[in-house]
């Protein structure tokens, strides 16, 4: 408004001015005339003056507009030179509609041309004016070139940004006090709604109520906080009722002077559905894998996703938490890494199941155990296809494997005995007659006849050992307590200790449990036991036995000394007939003691750590009827 008064108060400024100088006022204004034609020339807006349709006068702004340097360039040129084609036929009457309106404020949209052609888009404003007391028309010409392309501009950008919105293939939508102000189609139509009819709805009818809540917490928190963009999850409610998954992301801005909610949503239903899918599938392999009753555990290039209890126990640990997430490798002997990222390599190549390697594994408390690996891919668990391996704890069966082989031992000479024996014991009583009969006759010389005698008894020793194991006695089996036969064992030893400067220490458990058995032979194991046990310290030292009844029906009967220990490429082999650290034994007590404890339903295993000691444990079962009726 206060634009189009300042242009009124010009055109009747310009008109007094063209009347003075056409009436001819004197010469005291003409200073006063000078200095306005310069705010004339001062003017932004282009000003001409037309006699009979020809140029009589322009200000500097519209020589500019029209790209020409001096006035002497258009004077006297016909206006109609610098009107558009387009325009030319209508504009004299445009003109003279401007004139003989009442208000000059009101204008003309024309196109004009400059110098060189170009266009030029305008408003023209028109009023009638004297010049040299002639009939003349005053324009004022206002370029809007710019503005008319801004707007264009404007109107392109609106125009793609609206395109934008609306072909988007995402949801996208603008919340303001607590209404939704903008939905663009695609958020309508995942809505099931028009987007005439998302308009009229509130968010608590489109957003479940838990969702709505933390979103506005999360706006109010950001303003506070300065926080722009968020992040957005919510279950949306559909026109039908239904529940879809949305997920997306927001930000404040300002909308028609009100913080708004600008975001875009993403339908993840699908996506929900099949990550329920693959728990649903991961939750039923773990429950399979929990009860299968085999030591199981599922990897990842290597790396623990889940292991079921009983291969915890294979790995020595108690609780998974500590296992998941960690490299197989870490528990696996190094030197059977190599074999092993092999045989990873082959199972991503194949559906068959790998044979079964063995394996060491290496306990957090570095023990390690044998075991053997079988691996087989699965494929979308929890959607990526992963390793399951079963393992096979193979102490138990190299130890069967190992008494097997002791056994088969036993009988190979146990048989050997029985063929062998009973024919040395003829020829070695004669030799020792005679023996004693050349000793006799041959006083002067005894160390002799001492050594034949000592080697004879000695072979005699080994024939009566084998007669044991070629003829074990164990037909008389009674209900015997077990601290009795050990007290004997220990009364019959306890001068060889004290001989030996070497302390027995003995260890009842209360329970003072009584075995099936026959008491000479587990005197005679016992006796073998204690008295390796003391041979094992020549300088002193101390033999430990405890007596421990166990709950699973067996009483633990361990004997350990601190002597210098067993070499491990040894331990293994104790056992073996003729195999002895000692000078002078046979390597057959062992060997018997094993078979006499074995007819009794027991074990016997040793252990033995160098520099330290070796122990013996022997487990026996306590007394029982049912096994007594199974021995006879």
């Amino acid at each position: 408004m206060l634009k189009v008064n300042n242009q009124t108060k010009l055109f009747a400024w310009m008109r007094w001015v063209t009347q003075m100088k056409i009436v001819g006022v004197g010469e005291q204004l003409k200073e006063s005339e000078e200095r306005y034609q310069h705010l004339v020339h001062m003017l932004p807006d282009g000003l001409v003056v037309l006699l009979e349709g020809d140029i009589v006068f322009a200000n500097r702004a519209y020589l500019n507009m029209i790209g020409v340097t001096r006035l002497d360039e258009i004077i006297a040129h016909p206006m109609s030179k610098f009107v558009h084609p387009e325009y030319l036929d209508q504009f004299t009457a445009n003109i003279n509609f401007l004139i003989r309106e009442a208000n000059p404020s009101h204008f003309i949209y024309h196109k004009l041309l400059k110098l060189d052609l170009a266009v030029i888009e305008v408003e023209l404003r028109a009023v009638a004016v004297k010049f040299d007391g002639q009939p003349a028309v005053q324009l004022i010409v206002h370029d809007i070139s710019d503005q008319i392309r801004m707007k264009a501009s404007l109107h392109e950008k609106d125009y793609l940004y609206k395109s934008l919105m609306e072909n988007v293939v995402a949801g996208v939508f603008v919340g303001q006090k607590h209404k939704v102000v903008y939905a663009n189609p695609y958020l309508a139509e995942l809505y099931g709604y028009t987007e005439e009819e998302m308009l009229s709805l509130s968010p608590n009818q489109l957003v479940s109520e838990e969702d709505l809540l933390q979103i506005t917490n999360d706006v109010l928190k950001g303003m506070v906080e300065g926080i722009e963009q968020f992040p957005l999850k919510l279950k949306g409610i559909k026109k039908d009722g239904s529940i879809i998954y949305l997920e997306g992301n927001s930000s404040i801005i300002m909308f028609n002077g009100h913080p708004s909610l600008l975001g875009t949503l993403q339908d993840v239903t699908f996506k929900r559905e099949k990550e329920k899918t693959l728990r649903d599938s991961a939750k039923l392999y773990q429950k399979i894998i929990k009860f299968v009753p085999e030591p199981i555990l599922l990897s990842d290039q290597g790396i623990i996703l889940y292991v079921n209890r009983l291969a915890l126990q294979v790995i020595g640990i108690a609780d998974a938490t500590e296992v998941i997430g960690q490299s197989l490798l870490e528990f696996i002997h190094p030197s059977d890494h190599d074999t092993h990222m092999q045989t990873v390599e082959n199972i991503t190549l194949s559906d068959e199941p790998t044979p079964f390697e063995e394996r060491v594994i290496i306990r957090p408390d570095g023990q390690h155990i044998d075991v053997e690996l079988s691996s087989i891919r699965i494929n979308n668990y929890m959607g990526k296809d992963v390793m399951l391996t079963v393992i096979r704890d193979l102490t138990d069966r190299k130890r069967s494997e190992e008494l097997l082989i002791r056994s088969e031992k036993l009988s190979a000479i146990g048989q050997l005995a029985a063929g062998v024996a009973h024919e040395i014991r003829n020829p070695l009583t004669a030799l020792k007659g005679f023996t004693q009969l050349l000793s006799a006759k041959y006083p002067e010389t005894p160390h002799y006849f001492n050594i034949m005698a000592n080697e004879i008894d000695r072979i005699t020793l080994i024939v009566n050992e084998f007669m044991t194991l070629a003829k074990p006695h164990f037909t008389q089996f009674n209900y015997e307590p077990l601290e009795p036969i050990l007290q004997s064992v220990i009364s019959i030893l306890e001068t060889q200790a004290i001989l030996l400067n070497v302390e027995l220490k003995v260890f009842y458990d209360e329970a003072r449990p009584s075995v099936y058995g026959n008491v000479d032979q587990l005197k005679q194991v016992f006796l073998n036991i204690i008295k390796n046990a003391l041979e094992a310290m020549p300088q002193g030292g101390e033999v430990t036995l405890s007596v421990t009844t166990m709950e699973d029906g067996f009483v633990h009967i361990r004997i350990k000394d601190e002597g210098p220990g067993i070499p491990e490429e040894l331990i293994k082999r104790i056992g073996e007939p003729f195999l002895t650290t000692k000078e002078k034994g046979t390597g057959l007590g062992i060997m018997i003691s094993t078979r006499i404890i074995e007819a009794h339903k027991g074990t016997l295993q040793l252990s033995s750590v160098p520099n330290e000691g070796t122990m013996v444990e022997i487990t026996l079962p306590v007394q029982d009827k049912h096994l007594a009726l199974s021995l006879r």
